[in-house]
């Protein structure tokens, strides 16, 4: 079974494929397009942008098909038998990743996407240990279930351990880190995808090498692909089950949303709150954890983004007291924090934090993470 699918995994610079489809937008074709939501703009929006008359000559509304776009959040639908399911990545903008399930057979698409700690591997680990419950930063240990098992996983791999320093915040993996995560879900295929554009066949060549030679080290088997144009892999799908099509759940945020910000960095607080409120979320701050739990007890907050050292109370003592309270026993707290100490982000789990965010970091990755937790969030209490 043949199933061709337009999946925009990010942001509108990312959507550039549709003018190489024009020989499928033939009249009476029904196109549907499916792309993350939470982008600046709306997807029909983003998608079109790339068709104005300044890039290309045919817009978007002169196609002769039909073309339906569709927005997700992290979800599951089908189509046509084919089980999809959606996990969003750690990227500068809203992104998600797709999971591809025909019969037996699994793929699956994780680009854009940026290891959530360097290193990635807690301290404690045995160097031929890939267990994914070692992995330093609970958003990696999710992101290497997402990968669980899959027959072919097409992943971020633009840098190299030495690329990676002048390069951190931007979104995108070693490749070192593709393999250590494909190997940590039991993948069977690694196609190292999102090359960089600076570099010629030898430089992806080399890249592919080290990721071969990573995993001949670990005595494990995974085959290692590097993605290249007009390339194709056949997957044997095996039997499908008797399914019936189910629509995507809508994606969910809520309704003018409230964010806390705790830090005593007074200027880092103006700058958060300018950039959060240029989102479109209402903000309060806090400049100690002793505020931090007053403002907490007179209004409900649908995130909170908290330093951990902070006068008069910290922000993982604070976190455990608001944790204790019904209202916030599901709210996300995420940490932004000068601390990169292992044992310190292990603390800040075991306190209740959510997710733990590096000082320094760019803010467009703060600004998405802040976007994937509330739409989580959202689908949630949606659900219950």
């Amino acid at each position: 079974m043949r199933l061709h699918l337009l999946l925009s995994h990010t942001h509108a610079d990312h959507i550039q494929g549709l003018p190489f489809f024009l020989p499928a937008f033939t009249p009476g074709s029904h196109i549907t397009v499916y792309g993350p939501s939470g982008m600046d703009r709306g997807l029909t929006t983003a998608v079109g942008g790339t068709m104005d008359y300044a890039y290309f000559p045919v817009p978007l509304e002169s196609l002769p098909a039909k073309v339906d776009f569709v927005e997700l959040g992290e979800t599951e639908f089908s189509i046509g038998g084919i089980k999809l399911r959606t996990q969003f990545l750690n990227h500068t903008a809203p992104c998600i990743g797709y999971r591809v399930t025909a019969g037996s057979a699994a793929l699956v698409y994780a680009t854009d996407h940026e290891a959530h700690s360097t290193p990635h591997w807690r301290a404690d680990r045995g160097a031929d240990v890939f267990d994914p419950a070692v992995l330093a930063h609970t958003g990696d240990t999710r992101h290497a279930a997402f990968l669980t098992a899959a027959d072919v996983v097409i992943h971020d791999a633009q840098y190299g351990t030495a690329d990676y320093p002048n390069k951190a915040g931007w979104g995108h993996s070693t490749v070192e880190y593709a393999v250590d995560v494909a190997l940590a879900a039991r993948a069977k295929t690694l196609v190292l995808f999102h090359h960089d554009p600076d570099r010629d066949d030898g430089d992806v060549d080399a890249l592919t090498a080290v990721a071969a030679s990573r995993v001949v080290a670990s005595k494990r088997p995974l085959r290692i692909v590097a993605a290249a144009e007009g390339e194709e892999l056949v997957l044997a799908e095996g039997p499908y089950a008797r399914t019936t099509d189910v629509e995507p759940a809508r994606a969910a945020m809520p309704d003018r949303a409230r964010i806390l910000v705790a830090d005593d960095d007074v200027a880092l607080v103006r700058i958060l709150e300018a950039v959060l409120r240029g989102d479109g979320y209402d903000v309060d701050v806090a400049f100690d954890g002793e505020e931090l739990l007053s403002k907490a007890a007179v209004a409900a907050y649908d995130l909170v983004l908290v330093d951990i050292q902070m006068p008069n109370l910290d922000g993982l003592s604070a976190c455990r007291r608001l944790r204790s309270l019904d209202g916030y026993r599901e709210t996300p707290f995420v940490v932004l924090t000068a601390r990169t100490r292992q044992d310190d982000m292990s603390a800040a789990f075991d306190a209740g934090i959510t997710d733990y965010i590096r000082k320094p970091f760019a803010l467009p990755q703060v600004r998405a993470r802040v976007r994937s937790w509330l739409a989580r969030g959202a689908a949630s209490a949606k659900g219950g």
